[in-house]
């Protein structure tokens, strides 16, 4: 039997419907909050996982254990699961025939943590496409001249580069990797054509760079070093296993996606949302709007909005609890 027809005879697991999902999260809520550092609120937090699950509902066919461990790991590293700073993705164990789900620290994520680990100024990372002018000059000025070419992006990779300037204002500290480097590290992982290499090859390669990097600037010894070296440290897992990694497919209208391209989502009154919420009776009513009460959602949190998230959430959270337990009391 080839490896796609094994692929296609998995089990089919049973997935947790989202209020068991929220009525166990809230077991795991004193872990979460003990180790969510002060600048990352519990509420947004909790949010945004809230979100990931609505916009992947396959992580709820994850074996829970793993599901939770996973938003434990994300909050201990000080990251959200956006799409941007990390994700939580679903892979297939083979050996214990089910889905799991692991925390996958992002580029914007591992940056985010250089910045705040005391010695770091500002990092950055790029990838080079073919044809562009990129050259690297040695000696005693060391520099990276790269011209980016708006034609060429999106075209074949042929190398990566991460740049950290320290706070001291000594000289910067870079990491060049060839595309055939970058392929080598890959390569260690024998499934990776199933996995985020194949859906968002250019950030893998921009994180496999910055983790080489990474190693190579000074540690801080406080939480939020620590909090860097362990993300790099999952990481580094990450690219070793070896069981199929089912990387979230985001679909071009993710308002995630979209922020993450510094594209605005609709504006959306979020009162308007909470009174339509609040005069649904059924379950189909309340899973219609909920992309559009989900966007608000992520609008508010991008604006610093916490009290307009917080009600949008609240008013989600009642009408699909409301709505359920009707649908279920309805005889059949």
């Amino acid at each position: 039997m080839s490896a796609s027809q094994k692929q296609n005879t998995r089990p089919v697991a049973k997935k947790i419907t989202p209020q068991e999902f929220a009525e166990q999260f809230a077991a795991i809520v004193p872990q979460v909050k003990s180790v969510l550092p002060a600048h990352v609120t519990f509420e947004k937090f909790e949010r945004v996982v809230r979100l990931a699950i609505r916009k992947n509902p396959d992580l709820l066919a994850c074996s829970p254990a793993s599901l939770f461990m996973a938003c434990i790991q994300a909050a201990s590293d000080g990251l959200l699961p956006d799409g941007r700073e990390g994700a939580i993705v679903s892979r297939w164990n083979s050996k214990k025939s089910c889905s799991e789900a692991s925390w996958m620290p992002m580029v914007a994520g591992l940056m985010k943590l250089a910045r705040n680990s005391g010695d770091i100024a500002s990092i950055s990372s790029q990838v080079v496409f073919e044809g562009e002018l990129f050259r690297v000059v040695l000696g005693d000025e060391e520099r990276i001249e790269h011209e980016r070419d708006l034609g060429k992006t999106g075209g074949k990779i042929v190398a990566a580069y991460a740049v950290a300037r320290l706070k001291d204002g000594s000289d910067p500290i870079r990491e060049i990797m060839s595309w055939g480097q970058i392929e080598k590290i890959r390569n260690t992982n024998q499934k990776w054509s199933w996995g985020p290499w194949k859906t968002w090859e250019d950030e893998m390669a921009r994180k496999t760079v910055i983790r080489r990097l990474a190693k190579r600037l000074p540690m801080s010894t406080d939480k939020e070093g620590e909090r860097l070296q362990s993300a790099i440290e999952r990481v580094d897992g990450l690219v070793d296993i070896s069981a199929a990694v089912d990387a979230p497919q985001i679909a071009a209208d993710d308002d995630f996606a979209a922020a993450a391209h510094g594209v605005d989502p609709q504006q959306i009154a979020a009162p308007d949302l909470i009174g339509r919420l609040a005069q649904m009776h059924s379950l189909e009513q309340v899973q219609e709007i909920e992309p559009q009460v989900s966007q608000a959602i992520q609008e508010a949190d991008e604006r610093g909005d916490s009290d307009a998230a917080n009600a949008l959430d609240a008013a989600l959270q009642s009408a699909l609890s409301r709505t359920s337990t009707a649908k279920e009391s309805v005889p059949a």
